[in-house]
C-alpha cells in the first residue's frame, strides 16, 4: 500500500488575493495624513533660528540702552540660561505636584547639569570667552546626563531637548560674536 501524500496548496483563491490586497493598503501603517508634521530635523531648525531672532533683537535692544557690546552678550546668555533654569524648575515643581517622580528626579538631574553655567554668566560680565564655555559646558553636561539617564530609565522627558537646542543656538550666538572679532 502506497503512501499518499497530499500536497498542501499555499496558493489562495483571485479574490482572496485581492482581498488581502486591499486589507493590505487600508492598515494603518500605511496610514499618510494630508498635512504631515515636519521632521524633528526641519522642527529644531526652526526652532534654532527662532531663538537666534530672539537672542539678536535682545541684543540689540541691549545695545540700544547703552550697554557695551560685549556686556550686552553676556548679558543675553545670562537671561537664555536664566529662561531655561526656570523652566526646568518650574516643570520639576509641576512634576512633583502631579506625583511623577520619575520625570521630577529627570529635571532634577537636569537642573543639577545646568549648575554650573549661571555663576560665570554673572560673576564675568562682558567676558564672551567665559559665557560661551559656561554654555558648552552646560550642554555638554546636559547631553551626557541626558544619554545616561535614557540608558537608564528609558524614559524620554523632551526638556532635555529643548534646552539643548536653546543652549546650542545661544552657544552660536556667543561664537557668532567671537569669529566676527577675530
Amino acid at each position: 500500500m502506497g503512501a499518499v501524500i497530499h500536497a498542501l496548496s499555499t496558493a489562495l483563491a483571485p479574490g482572496a488575493e485581492a482581498a488581502r490586497r486591499r486589507a493590505m493598503l487600508l492598515h494603518p501603517s500605511n496610514y499618510i495624513p494630508a498635512n504631515p508634521e515636519p521632521s524633528p530635523a526641519i522642527a529644531a531648525a526652526a526652532d534654532a533660528e527662532d531663538h537666534a531672532a530672539r537672542f539678536e533683537y535682545l541684543y540689540r535692544e541691549l545695545v540700544g540702552q547703552g550697554l557695551p557690546k560685549a556686556e550686552a552678550r553676556t548679558e543675553v546668555a545670562r537671561i537664555a540660561a536664566g529662561e531655561v533654569w526656570d523652566g526646568f524648575a518650574a516643570r520639576l515643581r509641576r512634576c512633583r505636584a502631579e506625583g511623577r517622580q520619575m520625570d521630577a528626579n529627570v529635571l532634577a538631574v537636569a537642573l543639577t547639569s545646568m549648575q554650573g553655567m549661571t555663576l560665570p554668566l554673572v560673576r564675568r560680565p562682558g567676558n564672551v570667552a567665559s559665557a560661551c564655555r559656561a554654555v558648552a559646558t552646560a550642554r555638554r553636561r546636559l547631553l551626557h546626563n541626558g544619554g545616561l539617564l535614557h540608558r537608564l530609565h528609558r524614559h524620554v522627558n523632551p526638556a532635555f531637548g529643548e534646552a539643548d537646542a536653546t543652549l546650542r543656538s545661544l552657544e552660536a550666538f556667543l561664537v557668532h560674536e567671537e569669529a566676527k572679532a577675530a
